[in-house]
């Protein structure tokens, strides 16, 4: 009986290292799967001279791999893709207006920084938070002249935040091509601007 108790608690502890170990690799595999994200906060257009400019923020999460990737010293190129439409009642809607620009972020070993390339401007930033929320933001993005818009008619504004897989490294184009963990998009956010012509 002695034995058969001594046994018993052995075969208890193990299991419950097992157990111990299982939840700790499950949980690790989550961390690591955790997919990315891109939300966009708010978008503003705002009247300036003869032209409507884009204010806006996002939020920006990379999951393991693309963090892995850019320390590693893979640049990660953001398109920001922006839309005005005239909603047409009996048939497509009516593009106005479509532009985009690409923001780059990539990391430094030499430095220990992080970089971002905005329209030719580079910015240097001590760690990824700090460089994440640089990146997050577009202001006086000039969108659409005022001569395009007419008084009086009701228009759509879009935008969307995408990472750029056709910029990055070609031997990477190929494993991120169709993979969960290189797909990174906002959804796309919708509003109906006040223009004040």
């Amino acid at each position: 009986m002695v034995y058969f108790m001594h046994s018993y608690k052995k075969i208890k502890l193990c299991l419950l290292q097992i157990l111990t170990l299982l939840s700790a690799l499950l949980l690790s595999f989550q961390l690591y799967a955790a997919p990315g994200s891109i939300h966009i906060k708010n978008a503003d257009l705002v009247s300036v001279d003869d032209h409507y400019s884009l204010n806006s923020e996002f939020e920006i999460n990379l999951n393991n791999v693309l963090e892995d990737a850019l320390n590693k010293g893979v640049p990660l190129t953001f398109l920001v893709e922006f839309q005005i439409t005239k909603p047409n009642a009996y048939w497509f809607d009516d593009e106005i207006v479509t532009q985009s620009f690409r923001i780059g972020l990539s990391y430094h070993a030499l430095s220990r920084q992080f970089l971002i390339i905005r329209n030719k401007n580079q910015s240097s930033f001590n760690n990824l938070q700090q460089a994440k929320e640089a990146l997050s933001k577009i202001k006086d993005w000039a969108v659409i002249d005022k001569s395009l818009l007419k008084k009086g008619e009701p228009y759509q504004a879009a935008l969307r935040v995408r990472l750029d897989q056709s910029n990055l490294p070609k031997p990477i184009q190929v494993e991120a091509s169709g993979s969960e963990n290189w797909t990174l998009v906002s959804e796309r956010h919708q509003w109906t601007p006040a223009f004040g012509l």
